[in-house]
């Protein structure tokens, strides 16, 4: 028999919030806050997890979590004891399950291995996570008689320094299978977990407990106001984490940085920052402000300011900006210079090669030391088809100067400044004029 399983329950229909999916759906900082709790279990050492999940909305479930995990269908919201005993086949090949609430994004897996080696130790069959403070209104109070834990009280009337219910149970799945039979169905028609602490002190039985203190990791969502204050403290834990890493992030309140992202060692990141998706950034480099990188690789020593790049790859010692747009599918070498307002679209940009302001460079491959001179467009779409515009290494292209798509530049040409070019130049030749023409072999 395996020792572990968690079992998250999320078969609510999360009422109180207005969101447009389930709660535990919604994503903070680029992770939805399923994740956060399993990810916390199998941190803590238990590798078999289990979420308890609306019917309707399973197929969701199991697309955005991604994970070996058991989706668990709950066919009607009939409270969190109904959704453990509809779990318990699944539970049977472990001698133990820890429980918690599918609302608690911000749970450590510190405090779940606490509350795991108090419940092996112990020969309770049931160990629950206290908490205490202010920050807890709406959680049901613990009550004690002669030290011994007898019942939780759901009226949620208690002092500030009363012990309450953090939603976190660890269980032995002996006594669970015979304890759960006997929760009787609220006035409200709900089954509730927290009725096993009566059913166990109503037949002698100990409870064990561990005290989490005030601690922000119970801390639930299930207001929107919580979310808000959630939300941030698991912003400024992954920002803690980069800056031990050596990230230097020099506006906390107005940066904005997904879990899924990588960035290195004595890199800065400036105000007014997005960096979404499975983005990467590499060592030194200085991104914003006001940046947006969105699932892009970016390598190291690079400078972006004021910029947006999606979807794209730019290697070492790259300057972006400000104000240029790097749009999906580019792949911008190593030591290029692209300047004010420039947009590069599905192109490859070689290395050394500088692309001035206000250029629009789509569907193009640039060999190496390429120049674009500032205004220059590619005009790659005819109205019907996209084509490709081929510059080869070293060759200058003048202000202002427009390529019509498709068009071959060989390496070492040179285009004057406001040339229109419709055909293709051979290498080492000068050519201007609207429409251009040689002018210098």
């Amino acid at each position: 028999m395996k020792k572990w399983i968690s079992l998250s329950l999320s078969g609510g229909n999360s009422s109180r919030f207005h969101l447009s999916d389930h709660k535990a759906l919604h994503k903070i900082a680029g992770k939805n806050i399923a994740t956060f709790i399993i990810d916390a279990m199998q941190e803590a050492g238990i590798k078999n997890n289990a979420i308890v999940v609306p019917n309707n909305l399973a197929k969701k479930f199991e697309a955005a979590l991604q994970k070996k995990i058991v989706c668990i269908k709950q066919n009607k919201a009939l409270g969190t004891g109904n959704a453990v005993k509809i779990s318990l086949k699944h539970l049977s090949n472990y001698k133990y399950t820890l429980i918690a609430n599918g609302d608690l994004p911000l749970i450590s897996s510190k405090l779940i291995k606490r509350l795991i080696s108090k419940h092996e130790k112990s020969s309770d069959p049931l160990t629950i996570a206290l908490i205490s403070g202010e920050k807890y209104q709406g959680y049901g109070k613990v009550n004690f008689e002669k030290k011994f834990i007898t019942q939780i009280d759901e009226n949620k009337n208690y002092q500030s320094t009363d012990k309450l219910n953090a939603g976190i149970y660890a269980v032995t799945n002996k006594w669970l299978v015979k304890a759960i039979n006997k929760i009787k169905k609220s006035s409200n028609g709900e089954f509730l977990l927290t009725d096993l602490i009566k059913i166990a002190s109503d037949n002698k039985e100990q409870i064990s407990s561990i005290d989490f203190g005030s601690t922000d990791d119970a801390l639930q969502v299930n207001t929107d106001e919580q979310l808000i204050a959630v939300s941030k403290i698991l912003r400024y834990r992954l920002f803690e984490k980069m800056a031990k890493r050596g990230v230097q992030i020099t506006d906390w309140e107005n940066t904005y940085i997904d879990y899924s992202l990588e960035i290195g060692s004595n890199s800065i990141i400036l105000p007014n920052t997005r960096l979404e998706g499975k983005s990467k950034i590499g060592k030194n480099c200085t991104i914003g402000p006001n940046t947006t990188v969105t699932d892009a690789l970016i390598g190291n020593n690079n400078i972006i300011e004021n910029s947006t790049v999606a979807h794209s790859q730019i290697n070492n010692r790259v300057s972006i900006g400000p104000y240029s747009h790097i749009r999906p599918k580019s792949l911008i070498m190593s030591e290029v210079n692209i300047g004010t307002n420039v947009e590069i679209k599905n192109s490859i940009i070689g290395e050394k090669s500088k692309i001035n302001h206000f250029a629009y460079i789509g569907d193009a491959k640039l060999e190496n030391a390429v120049n674009i001179g500032a205004g220059v467009v590619t005009a790659n779409y005819d109205g019907k088809n996209k084509s490709i515009t081929k510059i080869g290494q070293n060759a200058f292209i003048g202000s202002n100067a427009t390529l019509i798509a498709p068009i071959n530049l060989g390496d070492n040409t040179y285009i004057g400044a406001g040339s229109v070019v419709t055909k293709n130049v051979p290498k080492n030749q000068t050519w201007a004029g609207n429409p251009a023409k040689l002018l210098k072999k």
